[in-house]
């Protein structure tokens, strides 16, 4: 690797604390990316990376594979900065940091991004606080060749750290648009001809397996203790239930979503 030019010290450096300010805000246009596999995800999916941070000791010290790969990642990076260990951790998001991130233009999509690729199924994420199931799905999501992702007020943020981890890359590429209103994504869902399926155990439900998924769906998620809010009542056209062997009466709600995902990749695809 090229040697550094200067290594940041001071935890207290303004850009240090600028670059603590940009992880910590929830809207932030960039995204941090902590470790080799996320920045080897980053520059396949070829996000811009504004800045690269490089632990003084993982830049001495890394394998030759994983040199490599951060080469890469300083030819493309518009700047790359050296720091010390402890200043990495002072950026780093995670308990055992691994000595490279990157903050990367976050992807930004619309709605032609997502109604495009009807007729492949969309999924609304109402209201999942747990930032774990919100990246399993988007992960299922991308694999089981769905449209995109669509989150209401009160969801976990697509692209906190916690939740682009969990996402192992798919974030980035699986078109999403985040905390949107009721009205806004019912408008535009039924202009564009999809039929809103509510997941959820009712009197009015019927067997997933009983959906034409080679039609286009959006399959709308709610919380697994709290179920879909009121506000979509006037908006689904049916309900759609899995069915469960008693005495179990729900399922976790990433493990829901890809039930229903790959049923609908296997009939669109059979």
């Amino acid at each position: 690797m090229r040697p550094p030019s200067s290594i940041i010290l001071r935890r207290q450096d303004p850009f240090i604390k600028k670059l603590v300010e940009l992880r910590d805000e929830k809207n932030s246009a960039l995204l941090l990316l902590e470790g080799p596999r996320l920045l080897k995800e980053a520059l396949q999916s070829h996000l811009v990376i504004q800045t690269l941070v490089i632990c003084q000791h993982e830049g001495q010290n890394a394998l030759p594979q994983e040199a490599a790969l951060i080469e890469t990642a300083r030819a493309q990076a518009k700047e790359t900065i050296f720091v010390n260990e402890s200043v990495f951790r002072v950026i780093s998001d995670v308990e055992e940091p691994q000595g490279v991130a990157a903050f990367c233009d976050r992807p930004r999509w619309s709605w032609n991004d997502l109604l495009d690729r009807k007729p492949r199924p969309l999924i609304i994420l109402d209201g999942l606080q747990n930032p774990g199931n919100v990246a399993a799905i988007c992960r299922t999501a991308e694999a089981a060749d769905a449209a995109g992702v669509i989150t209401t007020s009160g969801t976990a943020h697509l692209f906190s750290p916690k939740s682009i981890r969990g996402g192992m890359g798919s974030t980035f590429r699986l078109p999403s648009l985040e905390h949107r209103t009721f009205g806004d994504i019912a408008v535009k869902l039924h202009a564009a001809g999809y039929q809103l399926l509510g997941a959820a155990v009712s009197q009015t439900s019927f067997p997933y397996t009983k959906v034409n998924w080679k039609q286009p769906w959006a399959i709308v998620l709610g919380q697994e203790g709290a179920g879909l809010r009121k506000d979509w009542q006037s908006h689904l056209h049916h309900m759609v239930a899995i069915p469960m062997a008693a005495p179990v009466d729900s399922l976790n709600v990433a493990a829901s979503a890809a039930v229903l995902l790959y049923e609908s990749h296997r009939q669109r695809n059979s």
